[in-house]
């Protein structure tokens, strides 16, 4: 049986450490799904969720763990 990996993600208010931009420019990108290191998903309430996979992010930027 295969061992399972463990995907890192970020939040927008983590990725704004690497990349200088306001957290609401991050959440409007990912709600946009015009990237794809993230995406956006919005519940039943009208609450949204983000997912940024920290590897495909960091890949993104030109940055590194």
């Amino acid at each position: 049986m295969e061992e399972e990996q463990k995907i890192e993600t970020l939040t927008p208010e983590e990725a704004t450490k690497f990349l200088p931009k306001g957290t609401e420019f991050i959440r409007a990108t990912l709600r946009q799904g015009k990237v794809d290191w993230g995406w956006a998903v919005q519940n039943e309430n009208g609450h949204w969720n983000y997912i940024i996979i920290k590897s495909k992010f960091l890949d993104y930027i030109g940055g590194s763990k």
